[in-house]
């Protein structure tokens, strides 16, 4: 086939053209336009989560109600944490000068910004869209586009409106852009084969309990003490259980320590593709509000997780584990320091955490009904 062949032929409203690329179809089986993958793009849309990669995570369950290879939306998702999000249902890009150029010489047909910060919403103003839900500028700050971001704007703005909050993140986020929430998944990117490897050799059989130390340092009053993590690791192991201390580069000297005293495995900081494949083969996850909680919950693994400040109707664990807090609420909703010298989070007991562990377990399981 010459070059005029392939032009006249080229469908250039394909879900799977790129112009600068062969294609998905192409690359796999040789193929050419118009194949029989041909899918028309019906929809194309410019998703803005810039956020915390935990925020980007939970946002993914979008993706599955889009469902872009069946309804041919094509989705630029702009975001600080490209390497996250499944590249076979959105082209993941960073909010650079040369996209920014690209998102302004295009109509779109949608435009959905679901971050309430200033660069976010200022790079959702730049877009030429159809339909708009989220969030803006006005006057300079972030504003709500309309009605359906109000709620999820007012959490952000008022302590006491945030605790009477009853809806999860994700139910939040799809009244935004205004679809109904069904159950709809995470959505990531699958971890390389590589790492996958790497994590079965970190990792063999079965048995695993992930104990994920770190709570971020800025937030102290998220940090559960280092004796209940030691002794939380004696009790997994005369279960006959396999704990692994898990964490980044600020949990290095505890996780450490915690080796050390306690003879157990902790394999060192790995990079993130590694750390989710290691997530993925235990067979719970124990951890405060982190990035690995959000990996947990995409891998579908069950999930004991520590909350005190924050409000617990906000996480949606899709019925897999529980939520470990104080028996009494936080003195401190949203306050990386607390202010009475109570510090709840040491409320938690190993006993709580370790029953929460073996009914996760038990529940796994379970023959499913």
């Amino acid at each position: 086939m010459n070059a005029e062949e392939i032009l006249k032929n080229l469908k250039t409203d394909c879900y799977y053209y790129k112009g600068d690329l062969p294609c998905g179809p192409h690359r796999r089986a040789g193929k050419v336009c118009a194949c029989d993958e041909y899918l028309p793009v019906k929809r194309r849309g410019v998703v803005v989560k810039l956020g915390a990669a935990g925020d980007v995570i939970r946002t993914t369950p979008l993706l599955r109600a889009l469902d872009p290879l069946v309804t041919g939306t094509k989705i630029l998702w702009v975001t600080h944490s490209p390497e996250l999000m499944p590249p076979d249902v959105c082209e993941a890009v960073k909010p650079t000068p040369a996209v920014m150029a690209r998102i302004a010489s295009s109509e779109w047909d949608f435009c959905w910004n679901l971050d309430k910060d200033v660069d976010a919403c200022a790079i959702a103003s730049q877009v030429r869209a159809k339909e708009y839900a989220g969030y803006t500028l006005r006057d300079g700050v972030p504003y709500p586009i309309d009605g359906r971001a109000w709620h999820k704007f007012a959490t952000g703005l008022d302590n006491s409106y945030s605790k009477n909050n009853t809806l999860s993140y994700v139910q939040e986020i799809f009244d935004i852009v205004g679809l109904p929430f069904q159950g709809e998944e995470y959505w990531l990117r699958e971890p390389a084969l590589a790492s996958k490897q790497v994590a079965e050799e970190i990792l063999p059989g079965s048995g695993w309990v992930g104990l994920n130390t770190g709570a971020g340092w800025r937030w102290p009053t998220r940090i559960w003490p280092e004796e209940n993590w030691g002794r939380l690791i004696g009790v997994l192991k005369s279960q006959g259980l396999k704990p692994v201390i898990l964490g980044g580069p600020e949990e290095v000297e505890l996780n450490a320590r915690l080796a050390t005293a306690t003879g157990c495995l902790w394999p060192g900081v790995k990079s993130l593709d590694t750390f989710y494949a290691m997530v993925s083969r235990c067979d719970a996850l124990v951890t405060s509000v982190t990035q690995a909680m959000h990996l947990a919950i995409a891998a579908k693994i069950p999930l004991i997780l520590f909350n005190n400040i924050f409000n617990k109707h906000e996480f949606e664990l899709y019925g897999r584990g529980e939520i470990v807090g104080p028996s009494q609420a936080c003195d401190c909703f949203y306050d990386a320091v607390c202010i009475t010298g109570r510090n709840c989070v040491k409320e938690i007991s190993v006993d709580h955490v370790s029953r929460a562990i073996t009914q996760a377990l038990d529940k796994a399981k379970a023959p499913a009904k």
